[in-house]
């Protein structure tokens, strides 16, 4: 439609201001507006973001924050992203638009624009003046941006990273065992092994009695495995292992119980292991220790294992046989637009391992075979068709459901051949991060002295510990007492960072306490970014 004209009136106390102050400029949209709007839009993000974040993750280390800014996010959940994306960044863009409508909302201050038709009509419209918005804008955004880096350092221990990377210790050089220079002897007879990684297993899902944090014991199977094998504990109950700064998420927990040494990048890494080039090209893990004894190293997941990188550092380390959920796919175990979750539940996890356990062990050859599940893993967990609903609780029914597989896999084993000759470790990846189900997060639920611990059991090993209750350990130790479970003889019963717990050899932990041990890995390191994460070539 054709305008005849446009014209600008003030309004009568912005008339008598213009007077007084003299000629002033048409007021328009200026390039500080633009930034500042910007500005806003990325603040109501980064507010949102934070809360979805502590509704689905709870508290998680800033060192997992660093880890997966480096690392691609192919394999992730499709749930997860498509939540984030829809709360956070739609969610943010809708709240901004309303922002700016009450800043751009019609004051006696406002300049109003007035614009004839050519039928007569006539519409109106009111821009804000430029210098109060601007000011206003940028005080708000200020305080606001304040109050987010505030936030921030409460969940996420920002400051105190900074702190460490700004410090530099050589506790891990002083205390690193390579484990390629030290004597590991295996039996004649070589034992197979098992290992079933349990996403966010801990012992605090069970009972009080049982070293819980529940009236209700949610995973009684679990504690059933345990207390008729062998698990390690911090008390005289089932209190599992503490978890090290940079193993509190998946990909660091597996590096932990695998090569005894936490997963920690510096703020100035250069990405390398963000391209899968290579992944800790300086540490020697469990699957290297077992393919040097001609073991055949194999691994299970329901997701994508290229999330995290965890397809490159078992395949780098130990040539593991990587049949996840594309590989189910691809190779027609499971329909190839099937979907659900992080890609498949456990139960079909489960299903395919038996399948394939049965014709690897057929071989003859000794075999490694690991299982990561995923149907625990936060927001909630995944309810599967064997899920009852016994509790009110989504996340206690997901775990009970988990408690009766675990428990049924291992009868499994116990009714094949191969078994006699097996050992089967249970253990957690960390503890859970699934907000406000164990009441609430705080730092001192993951680190340091805590009730909060991940699970551990050893079923069928061929030795007994020295001392099984009243330890204080890592997940780190889990790396040579998978060993030592299997008969393993291992040089003063020390690998990486951990020590042997079916040994009477003093851990890291309860020679130094946890706050100190702790304390030492959260400095920089040259050992470790040096050796262990980038050697030169």
């Amino acid at each position: 439609m054709k305008e005849e004209q446009i014209r600008a009136e003030e309004s009568p106390k912005g008339r008598n201001k213009r007077k007084k102050r003299g000629k002033t400029s048409h007021t328009q949209i200026t390039a500080g507006r633009v930034v500042l709007h910007i500005v806003l839009l990325l603040l109501v993000i980064l507010t949102l973001g934070l809360r979805w974040a502590d509704d689905n993750f709870g508290m998680v280390s800033f060192d997992e924050i660093v880890f997966h800014i480096n690392m691609p996010l192919e394999g992730t959940s499709s749930n997860l992203l498509q939540d984030f994306m829809k709360e956070a960044v739609l969610g943010g863009f809708l709240f901004w638009l309303f922002l700016m409508a009450l800043v751009h909302f019609p004051s006696e201050k406002a300049i109003e624009i007035r614009t004839k038709l050519d039928d007569g009509r006539e519409k109106r419209f009111w821009i804000f003046p430029v210098r109060l918005p601007l000011l206003f804008l940028g005080i708000v955004s200020a305080v606001w941006f304040g109050w987010i880096l505030f936030t921030a350092d409460t969940k996420f221990k920002v400051i105190d990273y900074v702190k460490s990377q700004l410090q530099t210790s050589t506790f891990i050089e002083e205390e690193y065992i390579f484990p390629e220079k030290v004597s590991i002897e295996f039996p004649e007879k070589k034992r197979n092994l098992i290992c079933l990684y349990l996403e966010s297993a801990e012992s605090s899902s069970q009972d009080l009695a049982n070293g819980g944090l529940f009236t209700t014991n949610y995973i009684p199977e679990m504690t059933q495995i345990a207390a008729e094998n062998v698990s390690f504990s911090q008390n005289d109950l089932y209190a599992g292992a503490s978890m090290a700064p940079g193993t509190t998420w998946t990909v660091g927990g597996l590096v932990a119980e695998t090569a005894g040494i936490p997963l920690i990048l510096p703020n100035n890494y250069n990405n390398v292991m963000g391209s899968y080039e290579y992944f800790l090209p300086g540490a020697f893990s469990l699957g290297e220790i077992l393919e040097k004894e001609g073991y055949h190293n194999y691994f299970f997941a329901g997701s994508s294992f290229t999330f995290g990188g965890r397809t490159e550092y078992f395949t780098q380390h130990g040539h593991y046989d990587i049949r996840d959920y594309p590989w189910a796919k691809r190779n027609g175990r499971i329909p190839a637009d099937y979907n659900v979750w992080w890609g498949m539940e456990d139960a079909k996890v489960f299903e395919i391992a038996k399948e394939d356990i049965l014709e690897i062990a057929a071989s003859g050859e000794p075999f490694n075979v690991s299982l990561l599940t995923a149907d625990t893993h936060t927001p909630s967990g995944y309810v599967c068709d064997l899920c009852r609903d016994d509790y009110d609780s989504q996340y206690a029914n997901v775990w009970a459901c988990t408690s009766r597989q675990v428990y049924d896999f291992v009868e499994w084993c116990k009714e094949q051949d191969f078994y006699e000759s097996t050992t089967i470790f249970i253990c957690g990846d960390h503890v859970s991060m699934e907000p406000y189900f164990y009441g609430g997060n705080t730092k001192d639920d993951y680190l340091g002295e805590c009730k909060r611990k991940v699970y551990n059991a050893f079923v069928n090993p061929v030795v007994s510990p020295a001392r099984e209750k009243n330890r204080v350990f890592t997940t780190m130790d889990m790396f040579p007492t998978i060993l030592g479970s299997m008969g393993v003889t291992i040089e003063n019963d020390r690998l990486g960072l951990g020590t042997n717990l079916f040994s009477e050899e003093e851990t890291l932990s309860e020679k130094y306490g946890n706050e100190y041990l702790f304390a030492e890995l959260q400095k920089k390191s040259n050992f470790y970014n040096e050796v262990l994460l980038y050697p030169e070539s």
